[in-house]
C-alpha cells in the first residue's frame, strides 16, 4: 500500500515520515528527517526537492516492525522489515515548496498512491498550498486524511485558529468531508471510530484528523493504529488492473548497474511480470517497439520471482536481439513495457474532458496548459 505525504513547506512531512518509519522521536530540530532525505542539498536547506520512499511494516496483531538498530543502508534496513512484516506501507515523501510542484504532481500521478496524508503545521495554519494539495487529491480521486504536527511549539490560540479553519474547509461544499478529530488514545470509543474510519476512508465521505507531536510522541500511537488498519485500494482503483490482465509497466527511471547491466524502475499497472517474461519496450524516438526479456526483479529492494499489478519495482532487462542492444540512450519519458498481445500503437493526440475546480486565469482558445499524464509532462 502506498501513501503520498503532501503539505506546505516546513510543515514537518519528512520529520513525521522519519519518526513513523524509524520508530524514534525527533529532537525538535529535524534530526529524523535527515534519515529520509535523498541529497546533501536537502540536508543543508531542510527542504525536500525529490521523491523519497520509506517503508513501514506491521505484524498481524498491529504492532510495528522496528529493527533493533538503524542502518543507513536502505537495502539492509528494508530487508529486516520486509522479512518480518505481515503488512507493508510505502510512504512517498513529496515536496511542499511551490517551485517543486511538478515533482509533487509526478509523485501523485505517476506512482498511483492509495491515499494522501495531508500534513498541516499547527503553527502555520492552512496555507494556499495545503488547499492546492487537497484539490489535487480530489481531482485524482485519492482518499485523504489530515495530520496536524508541531503541537508542542504552537500557542493554543493559533492552534484553535488552525483547527477552526481546517474543519470549516473540510465541511465546505467543495470538499464535503465529515471530520473525525483524534488527539490521544484516551478518547472514548477511539479504537472503534479508528476502525470505522480506516474501513470507510475510501468512500470519500469522511476525513480523519490526527493531532500529533514528533517531539513528545503525543497522538502517534493512534495514528499508527489507523495506518495498521488501512486497506489498499488496488481493487477499487481504476488505474490499477488485475494481475491476470496483459502487462503494462510505466517506466520512471533507468540505471546502469555494475555487474547487472540495464535496470529500469517504475510501476506495474497491469498484469504479472516474471523472470524470463518477454515484453515490448517503446515507443522509442522512431515510434517503434523492441522486444526485451526480464532477467531479474526487485521489489522493496529485495529480489523476487515475480511482480504483480500495483507493485513499484525494478527490472533488469536486455534485448532479445543481440544485434540491437538496448542502452540508456534508447529511453525517453513516456516509454512502457507492454504485453505483445495488446499490439500497442503510438498516437499524437487525444480528446480529454476537463473539470475545472479552481483557476486564477481564463481558459480560452490559445490557452497553453500543462498536462501531467503518468510519467509524461
Amino acid at each position: 500500500m502506498k501513501i503520498a505525504v503532501i503539505g506546505n513547506v516546513d510543515s514537518g512531512k519528512s520529520t513525521l515520515v522519519g519518526v513513523l518509519t524509524k520508530g524514534e522521536l525527533d529532537d525538535g530540530r529535524g534530526a529524523t528527517r535527515l534519515k529520509v532525505f535523498n541529497y546533501a542539498h536537502e540536508v543543508e536547506n531542510g527542504r525536500t526537492s525529490s521523491i523519497a520512499h520509506e517503508i513501514m511494516g506491521f505484524f498481524k496483531d498491529g504492532r510495528q516492525v522496528v529493527p533493533k538498530r538503524y542502518n543507513p543502508n536502505k537495502n539492509k534496513y528494508w530487508s529486516k522489515i520486509t522479512s518480518k512484516a505481515d503488512k507493508l506501507l510505502t510512504f512517498i515523501d513529496l515536496c511542499g515548496h511551490e517551485k517543486y510542484l511538478k515533482t509533487t504532481m509526478f509523485g501523485l500521478i505517476g506512482l498511483i498512491p492509495d491515499y494522501s496524508m495531508i500534513i498541516v503545521g499547527a503553527n502555520m495554519g492552512v496555507s494556499r498550498m495545503t488547499v492546492e494539495h487537497i484539490n489535487i487529491s480530489l481531482a485524482l480521486r485519492i482518499p485523504f486524511f489530515v495530520v496536524i504536527t508541531k503541537i508542542d511549539i504552537c500557542p493554543k490560540n493559533i492552534f484553535d485558529e488552525t483547527m477552526t479553519k481546517l474543519l470549516k474547509l473540510l465541511k465546505s461544499k467543495a470538499f464535503n468531508r465529515k471530520p473525525f478529530v483524534y488527539k490521544s488514545l484516551s478518547q472514548e470509543k477511539a479504537e472503534e471510530e479508528i476502525k470505522f474510519c480506516a474501513k470507510n476512508l475510501k468512500s470519500n465521505s469522511i476525513c480523519p484528523v490526527f493531532i500529533v507531536s514528533n517531539v513528545t510522541g503525543a497522538g502517534l500511537g493512534i495514528l499508527k493504529m489507523f495506518l495498521s488498519l488501512l486497506k489498499d485500494r488496488s481493487k477499487q482503483n481504476k488505474l490499477i488492473k488485475k494481475p491476470s490482465d496483459p502487462v503494462i509497466f510505466d517506466i520512471h527511471e533507468n540505471f546502469l548497474v555494475s555487474g547487472s547491466g540495464l535496470v529500469i524502475s517504475g510501476i506495474l499497472k497491469s498484469g504479472t511480470i516474471k523472470i524470463g517474461s518477454e515484453l515490448l519496450l517503446g515507443p522509442d524516438k522512431e515510434k517503434l517497439f523492441k522486444k526485451i526479456i526480464v532477467k531479474g526483479i526487485h521489489c522493496m529492494r529485495r529480489p523476487v520471482p515475480e511482480a504483480v499489478a500495483g507493485n513499484f519495482c525494478c527490472l533488469n532487462i536486455r534485448s532479445t536481439n543481440k544485434k540491437d542492444e538496448v542502452s540508456r540512450k534508447t529511453f525517453r519519458k513516456g516509454m512502457s513495457l507492454i504485453d505483445e498481445s495488446i499490439k500497442p500503437k503510438p498516437i499524437w493526440e487525444f480528446e480529454a474532458e476537463i473539470l475545472v475546480y479552481k483557476h486564477s486565469s481564463t481558459i480560452k482558445v490559445g490557452y497553453q496548459a500543462v498536462l501531467h499524464c503518468g510519467v509524461v509532462r
